[in-house]
């Protein structure tokens, strides 16, 4: 029989001190009791009609598609509650064996005298009213309420169906609008859950109510909601084909598991400070007393660091080492230190903390601790809370972009080829990251009309779409990552020719017109019901009205587009004589298809002009492309500091009479852009002046700490250390920051997340020849564009 009284050494211990609650620059924390709602009280009649019927209302039987709608979104087995009790007949790979030592450190169970657990045994009717009562109290419960008349009403040994009425009883007592779920008793007894958010209900009701076939048909109303409430808050899963096995006995090993499933969705936590993620991006930390009960007005200092530099994060001698750390609380300079500008926890002892997760350095750790005004850390970490998150948080969806998988500069799709149409719903606030859907937003019209022209003179600017065009209408709804995607193809309606050149009846001999397209045109929109939030039409392939044409033709290759690839990120300008480049030329013709044997010459622009000598590149005679439709042109140029612009040229050196052939814009690569075919390349200047005025941060290299910024002298080259000092302007924010300092460790997130290389950078008391200096870094942020 399981003992009422707890044995030595199996004790709930807090490992290190346990942290003081009281912050002297705020009010004192209080100890918060939770809500004791009771088991309701119900009239004699109504409870004896309820326990005597059997069926339930609109609800769908449990199948493979069935999923929980209101699992627990943390648990109360983390930090110290996942130590090992030490049970003899709980091995390391036990299934049970988790549950058992989380159970016994929150004191619900105790084990036998002489060691042992025995998680196959049967629980009795007296162990299940010990488990419960226990587990009332350390959810702030009213045992009374949870326990009732069981002891004389109970199965014994307790069946399933009888252990779910005590454990929904358990959460009516212990959740309320406050919690993440909220768990409450029907005018008829029976039970009913919704999940909670900024204190509004969502009940789980209709189709997603979902039931155990057997439960239903063998228990009553009550017995049979007590059932179906664990099964949607995640506790009970059942015992397979959609059943609950309600008379079967339960052993002590699976009653542990759903005690301490049921306590992930009260305010039940360890003793101290605890740290869990209940959402993408999102950490929740937890301060609760010896009685495992909420404390509120604790003040918490919270702090990261990239999951690659967490063996960074702190220097030999256990403090801090700030370079390395970003403050997450939103005290700038109380880095590892409690004070009074520390957020403290609210009334549920807890306080939830947004972070932004850099998913390329593996994800981002967060440290949180308490303790008294004036307290530092001085153990490199030991003991303090810390999780590492690797997903960002979830994004609100306020537009949505259309793109194809068309590169840059195709204008054609072959016939037979697919092209992949994809909509993605994305936040234009987080700039314009991907972003999932939101609840009767997510679907998109479709309409594509498809139009076929055989024999005609070329396939370049097709006019409209015409009346007698196929037209299919679809609605198609976004994923959980808000994408959707349908694909467009089209076959040759003239399959005999191919590859065919323009024509030209006015030529002699006449050209014939053998040019064969078919125009897909489609558009999308958002669909009259559960539509999506509207196209962002600076971000999509469409046009303002969402629209589109893919042409597919087998007309004859011409060049369409190049990429200039330049060697690196940023080279040295010489400061005498001459320096050297390569850079890469792709040229692809309309279908996207590499082009080879096209003649490639190169010229260029540089800003500042300069002087003494001026800013100028030499490039070779014309080059041809190979059969990957690309070519290395190497060349070299003189002058200072300098943003060059090269430019590709389909041209060759000379006339078929010997003259030369001008490089102008009727012969670059494409002729009617200025946008493809060119790269720029950054000539630097190592900065040696004590201080730079803003510019754009052209180049931001984390890993040698160096930026390259504009100026009007040209691309200046800087090195930062942890020794300088750095501050932020933000106004993208609310409220904007002004003047802030920041740590190294910060300032590097903002550069990385400046995508459009707008953010500006100053620099002042910058000594290049002198290791020791501290120099100040004021970043000013620029949405991305």
């Amino acid at each position: 029989m399981e003992h009422r009284y707890r044995k030595e050494g199996h004790m709930p211990h807090l490992k290190g001190p346990v942290p003081q609650a009281q912050a002297k620059e705020g009010p004192m924390p209080q100890l918060v009791k939770k809500r004791r709602s009771g088991w309701a009280v119900l009239a004699a009649t109504t409870l004896v009609a309820s326990l005597l019927a059997v069926g339930a209302g609109p609800a769908a039987a449990l199948d493979d598609d069935s999923k929980p709608n209101a699992p627990a979104a943390t648990s109360a087995c983390v930090g110290d509650a996942t130590g090992d009790m030490m049970f003899s007949d709980v091995s390391e790979g036990h299934a049970f064996r988790g549950d058992i030592n989380c159970l016994a450190y929150y004191g619900i169970t105790v084990g036998y005298g002489d060691g042992t657990f025995r998680p196959n045994a049967d629980v009795s009717n007296e162990e299940m009213i010990l488990f419960m009562e226990r587990s009332a109290a350390a959810a702030g419960a009213d045992a009374e309420a949870v326990v009732g008349d069981f002891a004389m009403s109970g199965s014994d040994p307790v069946h399933r169906g009888d252990m779910a009425l005590l454990i929904a009883r358990l959460l009516v007592a212990s959740t309320s609008l406050e919690s993440r779920v909220n768990v409450t008793n029907n005018d008829d007894g029976t039970f009913a859950v919704a999940n909670v958010a900024n204190g509004v209900a969502t009940a789980v009701s209709g189709d997603d109510w979902d039931y155990f076939a057997d439960s239903r048909s063998q228990q009553n109303r009550v017995h049979d909601s007590a059932a179906s409430a664990l099964y949607e808050l995640g506790v009970a899963k059942g015992t397979g084909n959609g059943n609950f096995s309600p008379s079967s006995t339960v052993s002590r090993g699976a009653m542990a598991a759903f005690i301490t499933r049921a306590l992930g969705h009260t305010s039940a936590r360890p003793e101290g400070v605890t740290i869990q993620s209940a959402s993408p991006g999102e950490a929740l930390i937890s301060v609760r007393d010896a009685n495992f009960h909420p404390v509120a007005n604790v003040p918490l200092d919270i702090f990261s660091a990239r999951a690659d530099q967490v063996d960074e994060a702190f220097n030999d001698d256990g403090t801090c080492f700030a370079p390395r750390l970003t403050r997450e609380d939103g005290d700038m300079m109380g880095l590892c230190t409690i004070d009074a500008l520390d957020p403290i926890t609210t009334l549920s002892g807890d306080f939830s903390k947004s972070v932004t997760v850099n998913t390329d350095a593996g994800g981002t750790t967060v440290w949180a601790w308490t303790g008294e005004h004036g307290d530092k850390v001085e153990d490199g970490g030991e003991g303090i809370a810390h999780i590492n998150l690797t997903e960002t948080m979830s994004l609100t969806a306020d537009a949505a972009k259309v793109t194809t998988d068309m590169g840059m500069g195709v204008a054609r799709a072959a016939f037979g080829s697919t092209v992949t149409v994809t909509i993605q719903l994305i936040d234009t606030t987080a700039g314009n990251a991907d972003a999932g859907p939101t609840e009767g937003n997510t679907s998109y019209q479709v309409v594509e009309r498809r139009d076929t022209d055989t024999n005609v003179e070329s396939d370049g600017s097709p006019g409209d779409v015409t009346a007698g065009a196929q037209v299919v209408t679809r609605t198609l709804a976004v994923d959980a990552s808000g994408k959707a995607t349908f694909t467009i193809t089209a076959d040759d309606p003239d399959a005999t020719d191919r590859n065919n050149p323009d024509g030209n009846s006015g030529a002699t001999p006449p050209v014939p017109n053998r040019i064969d397209r078919v125009r897909v045109t489609f558009t999308v929109t958002p669909a009259t019901a559960n539509g999506g939030p509207a196209l962002n039409d600076g971000l999509s392939s469409t046009d303002a009205n969402g629209l589109q044409t893919i042409t597919f033709s087998d007309a004859a290759s011409v060049v369409s587009a190049a990429t200039v690839a330049t060697s690196a990120d940023y080279l040295m300008a010489p400061t005498s004589g001459s320096a050297s480049n390569v850079v890469t030329v792709t040229v692809v013709d309309q279908f996207g298809h590499p082009m080879r044997n096209q003649m490639v010459r190169l010229s260029s622009t540089h800003e500042p002009a300069g002087a003494d000598p001026a800013n100028a590149s030499t490039f070779p005679v014309a080059r041809r492309t190979d059969s990957s439709g690309s070519v290395r042109i190497g060349y070299t140029r003189v002058g200072g500091a300098s943003v060059e612009t090269v430019v590709a040229h389909n041209a060759a050196d000379t006339n078929a009479d010997g003259t030369a052939v001008d490089l102008v814009a009727g012969n670059r690569i494409p002729a009617d852009t200025t946008d493809g075919g060119q790269a720029s390349v950054y000539w630097v200047a190592a900065l040696t002046a004590d201080a730079l005025t803003a510019g754009d941060a052209l180049v931001a290299d984390a890993e040698t700490n160096t930026l390259i910024i504009s100026s009007a002298n040209g691309p200046q080259l800087v090195r930062y250390d942890d020794n300088d000092q750095f501050i932020v302007n933000d106004a993208t924010v609310d409220p904007a920051l002004t003047s802030v300092p920041i740590t190294l460790a910060r300032f590097e997130q903002y550069l990385a997340a400046d995508t459009s290389n707008n953010d500006d950078v100053g620099v002042a008391s910058y000594d290049s020849t002198d290791s020791s200096d501290v120099a100040t870094f004021t970043l000013t942020v620029a949405a991305n564009t």
